[in-house]
């Protein structure tokens, strides 16, 4: 059965196209002049996944993203190359939910190329 959700959902995200702004979970769309990708999870306090979590990464000059996190909580997107990611703030918002916590992780290896960020929510 577990292979089955697994299959389902690995389907779905790979059926959902990559859309302005957002909703990129496809790795293989990291390509160098497309900027760093910005991704990771939205969870709740008790670790589950927050599906449908609007994820805005904010820019410190320029236009934000917004970003919508999928059945598992992920979320993945891209802002341009000449944003530095440590120019780049990220929030978590969804009714119902309260963020508590944002945790950016530095990849191995300090590989500008992938911002993991994680962002904890309280259910209200």
């Amino acid at each position: 059965m577990l292979i089955r959700v697994i299959a389902l959902v690995i389907g779905m995200a790979a059926a959902t196209p990559a859309l302005t702004g957002g909703d990129d979970y496809d790795a293989s769309n990291d390509v160098k002049g497309a900027g760093p990708a910005y991704f990771g999870f939205v969870r709740d306090t008790r670790g589950s996944s927050v599906v449908d979590a609007q994820v805005v990464l904010q820019p410190k000059k320029g236009k934000p993203v917004s970003l919508k996190s999928n059945v598992l909580g992920l979320y993945r997107g891209h802002i341009s190359k000449d944003v530095l990611p440590n120019d780049v703030q990220i929030s978590c918002v969804k009714t119902g939910y309260k963020q508590t916590k944002i945790t950016r992780r530095t990849p191995p290896g300090n590989n500008v190329m992938f911002i993991e960020t994680e962002c904890t929510m309280l259910r209200l």
